[in-house]
């Protein structure tokens, strides 16, 4: 697929941040707490309410678009990954967490980033999978097939993957080459923009405009730096406890 203009020119704009992306969390100099995390030993976190984070560390207040009035409709969450970046591979257990013990009427949501050209494909995938009613039951099992180091290096090869989970290798090829996909694409990667995403996994949360069924999102808070898998799962929990404050 031949990415549209605007896609390239977020393509250009992250390219420079790919060594951040997907290292931000667990890099060379990771703490003893973000190297048991990645082996799965980490600790159960301590609740959210009594931890104490700030901010500018380990998380960022986003501003509120020009004209827009502070958002009153549910909160919301959405995690920023990619199917090729280990560390969101590595936190899907924890996000899975996360998300079982978030309050009733949370949404949780995903959005995948493009930090090169080499994470189109993944992202494809992803809307594909939206698209055809099976992210529920593909999700995690890519994770898993990345961290078993299953050659998933096209989107040929995503999609003999989701055959052999049951899903039809061409529809899932003509949804991931879609219209559709083409221009959500390009409209998550401006969003990420605007809300100044440079590594993965990140957790957004925010509200609807309004209790409307089709009111716009408006993210409030993002998470940033942030030392183990466990530390951002609470981070998320302590950012959605907050917005729901507000």
């Amino acid at each position: 697929m031949t990415a549209p203009r605007l896609l390239r020119c977020a393509l250009l704009t992250f390219g420079l941040l790919l060594t951040a992306a997907c290292s931000a969390h667990n890099d060379g100099n990771t703490s003893a707490s973000a190297s048991a995390a990645a082996s799965g030993t980490a600790a159960t976190p301590a609740p959210a309410s009594t931890a104490h984070f700030t901010e500018g560390d380990q998380y960022v207040t986003l501003k509120l678009p020009a004209g827009q009035a502070a958002p009153t409709g549910p909160v919301e969450v959405v995690e920023v990954f990619s199917y090729g970046c280990s560390h969101c591979a590595e936190f899907a257990p924890y996000m899975d967490k996360l998300r079982a013990a978030l309050p009733h009427g949370v949404e949780v949501r995903y959005m995948p980033a493009v930090f090169s050209q080499a994470w189109v494909p993944y992202a494809q995938a992803f809307y594909a999978a939206k698209q055809l009613n099976v992210l529920g039951q593909t999700h995690d099992a890519l994770f898993q097939a990345m961290l078993e180091h299953y050659p998933l290096n096209s989107l040929q090869d995503i999609a003999v993957w989701y055959g052999r989970h049951g899903v039809d290798s061409q529809k899932f090829l003509a949804a991931a080459t879609s219209a559709e996909t083409t221009q959500q694409l390009s409209a998550d990667q401006k969003t990420e923009m605007g809300w100044g995403i440079d590594s993965t996994p990140t957790l957004v949360i925010g509200r609807r405009a309004s209790a409307a069924q089709d009111a716009p999102f408006v993210a409030l808070m993002r998470s940033a730096n942030i030392g183990s898998y466990a530390e951002l799962q609470q981070v998320g929990q302590w950012m959605v406890e907050h917005v729901g404050k507000q």
